[in-house]
């Protein structure tokens, strides 16, 4: 629980020391696939906790965060409702049995993710049409 409350303050200072950029009245398809979010479901499976974080950062096109026991990074490449993902890197810290299992099944989805799509604040990852995960805004 400490290494989320650690997570959620540089999350927080690395926020706010980003400068304000104007906003655009037209919307920026890219700006889509962006934002702070906990994963709810894996496979169709409730999550438990709230250990599995997801921060997009659509400028740089990375996905970092925590994935229940490691910090993880991965690139990706967006276009429209269509993604890719690169190699996922993360820390080496073991943890628990339990844990771990979780945690490999996050990553992994990576792997074979396809498609995205947004519905308020809820973000749904797709392979093929199913969905493979489903995750929820963190609004500050």
């Amino acid at each position: 629980m400490i290494r989320f409350y650690i997570l959620l303050f540089m999350m927080c200072l690395t926020n706010s020391c980003a400068s304000k950029q104007e906003t655009s009245s037209q919307p920026d398809e890219n700006q889509i696939f962006a934002g702070t979010f906990v994963v709810n479901t894996l496979y169709g499976r409730l999550i438990e906790g709230d250990d599995i974080i997801m921060k997009i950062n659509d400028r740089t096109s990375k996905v970092s965060g925590l994935a229940a026991c490691n910090t993880y990074n991965v690139a990706f490449t967006q276009k429209q409702e269509k993604i890719t993902f690169s190699h996922v890197v993360s820390t080496m810290v073991i943890c628990d049995d339990e844990t771990m299992k979780k945690e490999r099944r996050f990553l992994n989805i990576f792997t074979g993710i396809k498609e995205f799509n947004t519905k308020g604040d809820t973000l749904i990852l797709y392979n093929e049409g199913k969905e493979i995960l489903k995750a929820t805004r963190f609004i500050f």
